[in-house]
C-alpha cells in the first residue's frame, strides 16, 4: 500500500497561525504581541511555543492585576463621591432643621453681642461716679460698683436671643 510516514511534528516551533490556535487568538494579535515584544519571536515567521505561552500567561496575570486595581479605585472613588454626597444631605437637612447656622450670621450676633456688652459695661462709671465720690468708705465704693456690675451683666443676659 504505499502510505508515506507523516514527518514529525515540531512542538517547539511553531508559526502565527498555531501559536494562535493554541493561544485562542488571532494572527493579527499575534503579530501585534510581538511586535509590543510582549511574545519573543525566535526566528522570522517562527515562534517557542512553550516560551510565548509562558509569555502570554505572564501578560494576561499582569492585565488582570493591573484590572483589579483599576477595579478597586472605582469603587474606592465611588465610595468617596457616596460619602460626600451623604455629608452634603446630612448638613442640608441639619439647615433645614436650624441645628446649623451659617459662620456670618454667628459672626454677627457676636458683634451684637460684644457691643452690648461693651455699652453696659462702658455705661458704669458715667452712672456711679456721683455716687461713689460720696461715700465714705472704699468697701461701700466696692458694694456699689459690684452691683452695677451684675445689673449690667443681668441687663445683657436677658437681652432676646438674636
Amino acid at each position: 500500500m504505499g502510505l508515506k510516514p507523516k514527518p514529525p511534528v515540531d512542538l517547539e516551533f511553531v508559526n502565527a497561525s498555531v501559536l494562535g490556535r493554541v493561544l485562542g487568538i488571532s494572527r493579527a494579535s499575534i503579530a501585534n504581541l510581538a511586535t509590543d515584544r510582549i511574545l519573543p519571536r525566535a526566528d522570522r515567521g517562527l515562534f517557542n511555543l512553550p516560551a510565548c505561552v509562558q509569555a502570554y500567561l505572564r501578560h494576561k496575570l499582569v492585565k488582570a492585576k493591573a484590572g483589579d486595581v483599576t477595579a478597586h479605585s472605582l469603587m474606592a472613588e465611588r465610595s468617596r463621591l457616596t460619602k460626600i454626597k451623604a455629608d452634603a444631605a446630612e448638613v442640608e437637612a441639619r439647615k433645614l432643621a436650624g441645628e446649623l447656622v451659617p459662620a456670618a450670621d454667628i459672626e454677627a450676633a457676636w458683634l451684637t453681642v460684644a457691643g452690648a456688652v461693651r455699652s453696659r459695661l462702658l455705661a458704669i462709671p458715667t452712672r456711679t461716679a456721683a455716687r461713689i465720690v460720696a461715700l465714705k468708705t472704699p468697701a461701700q465704693a466696692q458694694a456699689l460698683l459690684r452691683k452695677e456690675i451684675n445689673a449690667a451683666l443681668a441687663a445683657i443676659a436677658a437681652t432676646p436671643a438674636i
